[in-house]
């Protein structure tokens, strides 16, 4: 298999070379140029372009196909790394796996593959110390507290929390608060070595989290109400920020009720060991030690299970260092930028030496809080994201790019992004771009839990009818969520939904809601249709 590889990566380094000699008048005795580097985004020989990466994937031997069609259709980094542990355990006994991942590492794969790939290998999620390191600064309540001391107009939920959390601990001004929250953090460090606090500090942790989880809740709902609009571009630069935010908040609450229930203190693994169990992931890295091309990655690898970086977090990081890299003028790639950015973590805090490449990455540091130490910069994750640093396909940013965004948002994907946020839905429902965009409605209609979102698509016609959303009508029928029955009654008509499908829909009833049911019935019955 590594033969057939090589054989096709040195044909297509000949054939492109021997075409760039034609065209340049050559006699072909010139010296082949070295492959470009990862950031380059033409297609040449070491970083093929979209053209040939369409027939790149289809030439390829296996399992190198399948990897490669595993990593490029990945979703979300949990969820790709066990299914591409479930592979690498496949391919044992098949083929050696130092085989594969050499193969893998040599092929020069396009960089966005290769970014994936190695995330996946490295994933570990959020543990318990990073999740309390956010949370324990109770960062939303302090500002619900100074809002409150400002005298700051309040919503309801954010009144009757304040009045609550005041009356509670008996706060007479905003300074009160700090003593609760150092208790709180002490009783979480008292957890960490394995003892139990006294139950008092125990129960002022637990509600203290909770708390700031019901203060998180209503600042993501603050931005989706107040700041989000329906324009996509600006839905789609906000949905990374109520993204994290979420992810924080359901941390934040299985923490407290793993506290609650005097469970231990979890560390998060990595992802690819937990998914391969201990003794498969140790038979991996003697597999690793095997090939001298692979020392890198096993090191690399040995980083993560030691320090277990959050993936978001190695990807913030591992921006900077590639950054730091590109303005050396270094020749590495996403497997070296993961190095460096590993080896400079420490418990959540980072620290780099940016002396050598500091023009170049002022942009990116301008745009996040870090501190300064001469040619030092030093940052903490437990206070600060970096979201900057991430684009929005969850990889580096790319060098030099005042853009962290990178890529054109894709209407529908982040309509989807944001179902389950009815409160952008509904704004999204009003822009013209949304429901103007073929199977987009639909798509919200089948997705979408929400009655208010399916009354307010009801409701319009420019969301129901038309060319464009020809099949909402239909799809409003089919779905389970119940919305009054007057705007299901127009709906039932031939200019919006066929004879053909009516009677359809009528024969397998029993799959529709009971509204649905009796006014197809009398619709028919009176069109003598049945």
């Amino acid at each position: 298999m590594e033969e057939v590889l090589l054989n096709y990566l040195q044909t297509r380094n000949r054939n492109s070379c021997e075409s760039g000699n034609k065209d340049n008048g050559s006699t072909g005795a010139e010296e082949v140029r070295e492959p470009a580097s990862w950031t380059n985004g033409g297609a040449t020989a070491g970083t093929p372009g979209s053209e040939s990466d369409v027939f790149l994937k289809s030439t390829l031997p296996y399992p190198l196909s399948a990897l490669f069609a595993l990593v490029d259709s990945h979703r979300d980094y949990p969820t790709g790394c066990i299914r591409l542990a479930e592979f690498l355990k496949r391919q044992c006994g098949q083929y050696p796996l130092e085989d594969v991942l050499s193969q893998a590492m040599q092929a020069r794969f396009p960089r966005v593959w290769m970014e994936r790939f190695i995330f996946l290998l490295l994933d570990v999620q959020t543990s318990d110390s990073q999740t309390a390191a956010y949370t324990l600064q109770f960062r939303h309540l302090k500002r619900l507290l100074l809002r409150v001391e400002r005298r700051t107009p309040l919503n309801t939920v954010e009144s009757g929390l304040a009045r609550e959390l005041i009356a509670a601990l008996s706060l007479s001004q905003f300074l009160d608060f700090d003593p609760y929250c150092r208790l709180a953090a002490d009783a979480f460090k008292t957890l960490q070595v394995g003892l139990i606090p006294v139950s008092g500090d125990l129960g002022l942790l637990i509600y203290l989290i909770r708390c700031e989880c019901m203060a998180m809740g209503e600042r993501k709902n603050w931005l989706e109400t107040e700041h989000a609009s329906g324009d996509p571009d600006t839905v789609a630069r906000l949905s990374p920020h109520l993204h994290l935010l979420e992810e924080r908040m359901q941390k934040a609450q299985e923490l407290a009720q793993r506290i609650g229930g005097f469970g231990p203190i979890q560390e998060a693994p990595m992802g690819l060991e937990k998914a391969m169990g201990p003794s498969f992931f140790s038979h991996l890295k003697e597999c690793l030690a095997k090939s001298p091309a692979l020392a890198g990655l096993r090191e690399t690898l040995e980083l993560q299970q030691a320090k277990r970086i959050p993936t978001r977090d190695l990807i913030a990081l591992s921006s900077l260092c590639r950054w730091l890299m590109e303005g050396r003028g270094s020749p590495a790639g996403p497997l070296e930028w993961a190095r460096m950015a590993l080896q400079s973590y420490d418990r959540g805090h980072f620290r780099l030496d940016v002396a050598a490449g500091r023009p170049a990455v002022e942009v990116l540091l301008s745009e996040a809080k870090v501190e300064r130490d001469g040619s030092t910069v030093l940052g903490n994750f437990g206070e600060n994201p970096y979201s900057p640093w991430i684009a929005r396909d969850d990889l580096t940013r790319p060098f030099r790019s005042s853009n962290p965004d990178r890529i054109a948002p894709d209407l529908r994907t982040t309509v989807m992004a944001n179902i389950h946020r009815d409160a952008i839905i509904l704004k999204m429902l009003d822009n013209p771009r949304v429901y103007g965009a073929s199977g987009v409605v639909e798509a919200i209609v089948e997705g979408s839990r929400s009655p208010l979102v399916q009354s307010k698509i009801a409701s319009r016609r420019e969301l129901h009818s038309g060319p464009v959303n020809g099949r909402v009508p239909l799809a409003l029928l089919r779905s389970p969520v119940s919305i009054a029955t007057g705007l299901i009654r127009p709906l039932i008509h031939p200019s919006l939904v066929s004879f053909t499908e009516m009677k359809a829909l009528y024969r397998g009833r029993s799959a529709l809601r009971r509204e649905v049911t009796d006014e197809l019935h009398n619709f028919l019955v009176q069109a003598y249709a049945i």
